[in-house]
């Protein structure tokens, strides 16, 4: 395995004559990203994990946004204990994704992803017949394990199926849309099965993870998975943790990930409050409304606005995405609370930064990894969710004992620090892909 201080040369250096031609190929390909024939290039491996990407998402959100209602309605659950169960989930989930990438790096994908499925189909349908507080505490905590068992995998499956890079982009940008898309019509269907029984919800969901877990398996029978190559080099946890870690562009990266997650998480947890706080008549329908537009805005506007950005660098694209983000806290920060328009008007900016920046995270995080530690690479990227989770508990905090407008002002800080971390790392990806370009040049 290579040390730490050679993760840069290991992802420069083509060890072979395929690989210099897929390298050269991938730097100089200049078409369009977005085109049909794209589509084509798509292994049936990758449509399957795109096609379970949707009915896992689609399923997730017909059940989850029940189970607050759950917990309060039949159980009496109080906020704290609710927020305790859910921030307990995110943890899990971070340790979870550091050892499951390890473990698909060195063992394979396939069952990786597929014991990933079985644990989601056990939790789900035991929440579907949970009787006790304990239980719930339980069962959401594992689902918090099950997450990163089949996302980090399944991230790396993409990459190793697609050779050229502007095809592992699409990929990943049609990956972000059907998130999306299960995200909307998720809880449409929720609503439309769950209105006397929700918990049967998660016992749907269960079953449905036992699909996805059958589909993995028949396409993985059919399609085996190639190792890359060096993966027989993947041989310690705690060697390879090091090696992730010691990577210091893609901690610069992971820590901006982190900040955006936080500022981002602002507008699911303490815009809500701050609305509701303000006496606002219809506060709860705006608070919808909010919601609708950050829908609408991602399944309108994705590739549209690819579409029109895709000449720009990977990394320009998130910085214009950033800087609407930044620019949407200055919008919360100057409009009147009674003025829901304008609440909707910045939420709207919001939603534009975030169709631009967020399909980027997988795209850096897969152009930074060695190809035979993706799945390390994409597990330990897991560590981002952290600023999701915390940001409702720091948000209430200080709208608590500040107010608003410090939480916008410390938003809007955090953007700047956010931006000058990415221009750290796009400064030294320029630099890297002009040396390879020359590399490249000189052994053709």
């Amino acid at each position: 395995m290579p040390s730490p201080t050679n993760v840069s040369s290991t992802r420069s250096t083509p060890p072979d004559g395929k690989a210099i031609e897929r390298h050269k190929t991938a730097i100089t390909d200049d078409d369009a990203l977005l085109k049909w024939s794209r589509l084509s290039h798509f292994t049936p491996t990758v449509w399957t994990v795109l096609i379970g990407t949707l009915m896992a998402r689609t399923s997730y959100f017909m059940a989850w946004p029940f189970l607050i209602v759950i917990l309060y309605k039949d159980f009496q659950a109080d906020a704290i204990t609710v927020g305790g169960m859910l921030a307990s989930s995110a943890v899990v989930g971070v340790f979870a994704g550091l050892y499951s990438g390890f473990l698909s790096d060195k063992f394979g994908r396939k069952w990786v992803m597929i014991s990933g499925c079985m644990v989601a189909a056990l939790c789900y349908a035991g929440i579907g017949f949970a009787n006790a507080l304990w239980q719930f505490f339980v069962l959401i905590m594992c689902c918090g394990l099950m997450r990163p068992m089949i996302e980090a995998p399944a991230k790396a499956v993409i990459s190793d199926n697609l050779s050229n890079v502007k095809d592992r982009e699409l990929a990943m940008n049609v990956r972000y849309f059907i998130i999306n898309l299960g995200g909307a019509i998720g809880p449409l269907i929720g609503i439309t099965l769950a209105l006397k029984q929700p918990q049967v919800l998660f016992v749907i969901t269960g079953g449905i993870y036992v699909l996805f877990s059958l589909l993995y398996w028949n396409c993985f029978r059919l399609y085996p998975e190639v190792k890359q190559q060096g993966a027989s080099e993947v041989t310690h946890f705690g060697r390879t943790l090091r090696v992730v870690l010691k990577d210091r562009l893609f901690i610069k990266l992971l820590i901006a990930n982190i900040i955006m997650m936080f500022v981002y998480g602002q507008y699911e947890s303490s815009i809500p409050q701050i609305i509701v706080r303000s006496g606002l008549d219809n506060a709860a329908f705006f608070v919808s409304a909010l919601v609708m537009v950050n829908t609408c805005t991602i399944i309108l506007f994705q590739f549209p606005i690819l579409r029109l950005l895709q000449r720009f660098s990977l990394f320009t694209r998130s910085q214009i995405g950033m800087g609407l983000m930044a620019l949407s806290q200055v919008g919360f920060l100057m409009v009147p609370v009674d003025w829901p328009m304008g609440w909707l008007i910045a939420c709207f900016v919001l939603s534009l930064g975030e169709v631009i920046a967020f399909p980027t995270l997988n795209v850096q995080i897969d152009k930074l990894a060695p190809a035979h530690l993706r799945g390390s690479y994409f597990g330990a990227a897991a560590i981002y969710s952290l600023g999701f989770a915390f940001a409702p508990l720091l948000g209430g905090v200080i709208i608590q004992m500040y107010g608003a407008s410090e939480l916008f002002f410390l938003c809007l800080g955090a953007c700047a620090v956010m931006m000058v971390l990415y221009n750290a790392v796009s400064r030294h990806e320029r630099q890297k892909t002009l040396a390879e370009t020359q590399q490249v040049a000189s052994e053709c």
